[in-house]
């Protein structure tokens, strides 16, 4: 029988997205035999939980509600930095401490995810000797050279992620993870990516873009993206464009610093996102202002009254100088 094991892991804030990305998912992969997602919850409330229950429960699937609490300890005691006060982004590699040894392949999904195709392909999916099954970074081919890697190398962006668990164990990644922490470094600029990036280095297979589709191709022009990024070491056009015609996860990640659930966002996923809000248990989810900083309203501002190309290449450049200083500071701390 196939069987897709699903992880997300969210705190209270994020628990009506996860449920919104869940849902998507069920809908959309009806013809999958059997589904079980595993849902790592910290200090989530009664009322999500139940919420998330009872519409897993609709669609006849399996939901494994994980308490957070011991994720929390352990990391806390490696030292491991919180991303954004929460602990959550780091928790799927430590999935060991919950599934089962039947699990063999599961999908990790960012909670700020809509799911709109469908997955069944990567039930299939050849893995090989490889680790994960990654969609490439579309924002760093600059920023992974100061980690490193090499123009050529494979630097995945970690929202969506396929994991085998045979090869992850006989690679030792957990163990090797942990070393890394605590006697080389933690503190990254992109703390859980750079980490799994590190840590996965050439165990990867990358998939197509389709099942992890980010923002940037559906605000700007590909004529745009080419000029300031590239599609040398990317996906080719031809791959984006059929992406953007056929998207299997859109993963609606910060965009000018909001998400499609704050009030007034000009995030180009809003209206799926809203879609998706409107039909599931979530519905009467009331959007508030994101409360972002000068930076941000600016930066909104900018986005509003240029042109779009000539934004993205502001955006680029103070991007890849403000990681840069981050970085070096990183080093020196």
């Amino acid at each position: 029988m196939e069987h897709l094991h699903v992880m997300y892991a969210a705190d209270e804030n994020y628990a009506p997205f996860l449920g919104v990305s869940v849902f998507s998912l069920l809908e959309n992969n009806r013809d999958i035999e059997k589904i079980t997602i595993y849902a790592v919850l910290d200090r989530v409330s009664d009322d999500n939980k139940s919420r998330l229950t009872k519409m897993v429960d609709s669609f006849g699937r399996r939901l494994v509600i994980v308490n957070a609490v011991e994720f929390n300890k352990t990391l806390k005691e490696l030292g491991v930095p919180k991303y954004r006060g929460s602990y959550t982004t780091h928790f799927r590699k430590f999935f060991h401490l919950f599934m089962g040894d039947e699990v063999k392949r599961f999908l990790y999904i960012d909670s700020d995810s809509i799911v709109p195709g469908n997955l069944k392909p990567l039930l299939d999916l050849d893995m090989g000797d490889c680790v994960g099954a990654v969609v490439l970074d579309a924002l760093a081919n600059k920023y992974k050279l100061l980690l490193g890697f090499r123009p050529g190398e494979t630097y995945f962006n970690a929202g969506v992620t396929l994991i085998d668990v045979d090869n992850w164990k006989a690679n030792r990644c957990t163990e090797r993870l942990i070393e890394h922490i605590t006697t080389k470094r933690a503190a990254y600029c992109n703390p859980d990516q750079d980490l799994f990036n590190i840590l996965l280095r050439g165990k990867t297979m990358v998939i197509p873009c389709q099942y992890n589709f980010v923002p940037v191709h559906r605000a700007y022009s590909d004529r745009a993206y080419a000029k300031n990024y590239g599609f040398e070491n990317y996906y080719s056009r031809e791959d984006v464009v059929y992406a953007r015609e056929n998207p299997a996860i859109i993963h609606a990640y910060r965009f000018l610093g909001e998400f499609p659930w704050h009030k007034g966002n000009l995030h180009p996923d809003t209206p799926l996102f809203d879609e998706y809000l409107r039909r599931s248990p979530w519905a009467d989810y009331e959007k508030k202002p994101s409360g972002v900083g000068f930076v941000f309203r600016c930066e909104k501002m900018l986005y509003r009254i240029l042109p779009r190309d000539w934004f993205l290449t502001i955006f680029r450049i103070i991007t890849d100088r403000m990681t840069y200083r981050k970085e070096m500071k990183l080093r020196k701390s």
